[in-house]
């Protein structure tokens, strides 16, 4: 009996790569014949790809090095010969015909792959058509630039974007982040989040976290749209920054449709941190209570309590604003956010408020209390979880203090942003 259950669980798996299989050729034929041109496939179009293999369910069942050499063989064979790659590409996607889900998804994949440089031309839109048409279902509809970003922009619904920004570790960008995303998102707004720390990709890992928990007690919480960036492996910075753009640009057309995007920086000074913090429309800077982290803003004699210098970061920020300035646009709206940590004293906090005052003024940030409940947050990180999500304890009545006063915190912080407390969800 031990044997059989053991190997029940590779006989089911390869049960389900064979049921999927008609799938996975119909998915990658719709890819390629989306994404072929004569030049090859963009990047753009190659990272679009990716999205798809990382957030279909019925793809994951295969290993990604499977589905993109079946998605590179319709690709050559493209190049090599158009009019039969097509003949055959449509035969794989016809034999879906009449699945309504299975349709439903490879017209979604082929439209994902057709926006992913923005421009959709006629022959992509053509081809978009000639997928629909074979699997016998409703053609999508472009809009008539290409541009799902500009079309939110002409409707009036370009998102707001909040970055959370340091460039130092452990300060909780990525905590914060994503409870702004679920309170947010708790509110009634559609929000997308966005990991530019592909590397250490925290916040990744707690999304990643959140759908498994979820998926495991079979509940319906908020889980906000979420695409993460890798920093390019170029060896040429030119060409390296040319392919982070194009991969952040690429993400943000994605979620045009949300109210807010919240984007995750990393904790160093990166090209893509700097894509980041030129969209913001609202800049969290996190700060935890200490002489150490008020580095990140400025040089301070603290002796002689004076600012000598603002640090690389705020010079960083402040030429950004300049650049707006010049184009006529709105500087960015920058918050520090100072976590207040329990074992600081109350002279050296006296100090640190006095301190941030006064670089208050001189770097054009606005200072807003931040959260002192890190144990919770760290607990809820394993889970997925954010204060909004936990119902009270009836047997903990300490507990269920330390998360109202937790939940007062974020609800502060929202209320800094311009925007409603997050709705409160019933025990």
């Amino acid at each position: 009996m031990a044997l059989l259950s053991r190997l029940r669980g590779p006989f089911a798996a390869g049960a389900l790569r064979t049921r999927n299989k008609p799938f996975l050729a119909a998915a990658m034929a719709s890819a390629a014949f989306v994404a072929s041109t004569e030049d090859g496939v963009s990047f753009a179009r190659r990272h679009a790809l990716d999205q798809v293999l990382e957030s279909v369910e019925r793809l994951k069942a295969f290993e990604v090095h499977a589905a993109v050499d079946l998605f590179d063989d319709f690709v050559q064979h493209f190049r090599a010969a158009p009019e039969r790659a097509r003949a055959r590409a449509l035969k794989a996607i016809a034999a879906l015909a009449g699945q309504a889900e299975s349709a439903e998804l490879l017209v979604r994949i082929a439209e994902t792959v057709a926006r992913a440089e923005g421009e959709v031309s006629a022959e992509v839109r053509a081809r978009v058509g000639e997928i629909a048409r074979a699997l016998g279902v409703a053609e999508p509809e472009f809009e008539t630039d290409g541009s799902a970003a500009a079309a939110a922009e002409a409707r009036g619904a370009r998102p707001t974007v909040i970055v959370l920004g340091n460039e130092k570790g452990g300060t909780g960008k990525s905590t914060t982040a994503m409870h702004l995303a679920i309170a947010l998102a708790d509110a009634g707004h559609r929000v997308g989040c966005l990991d530019l720390d592909g590397r250490q990709a925290t916040l990744t890992r707690y999304m990643s976290n959140r759908k498994a928990f979820a998926k495991k007690h079979n509940l319906k919480i908020a889980m906000p749209m979420h695409r993460r960036l890798e920093r390019s492996t170029a060896r040429d910075r030119q060409a390296a920054e040319r392919e982070e753009q194009v991969r952040f640009e690429a993400a943000l057309r994605e979620l045009a449709d949300c109210r807010f995007i919240v984007i995750d920086t990393p904790g160093s000074e990166s090209h893509l941190s700097r894509l980041g913090h030129a969209r913001a429309d609202i800049l969290i800077t996190p700060l935890n209570d200490s002489f150490l982290d008020i580095d990140v803003l400025a040089r301070i004699d603290r002796d002689r309590h004076e600012v000598l210098e603002p640090s690389p970061y705020s010079r960083m920020v402040r030429e950004e604003n300049e650049r707006r300035a010049a184009d006529g646009r709105a500087p960015i709206d920058w918050i520090v956010m100072r976590n207040r940590l329990a074992h600081i004293d109350a002279r050296n906090t006296r100090e640190m408020a006095r301190l941030l005052e006064l670089l208050s003024k001189r770097l054009h940030f606005r200072l807003e209390p931040g959260f002192s409940e890190r144990v919770v947050f760290r607990e809820l990180f394993y889970h997925g979880l954010t204060l909004l999500d936990v119902p009270e304890d009836p047997k903990d009545a300490r507990a269920n203090a330390s998360r109202k006063r937790a939940q007062a915190e974020l609800g502060e912080l929202v209320k800094a942003l311009g925007i409603a407390e997050p709705a409160r969800r019933k025990a």
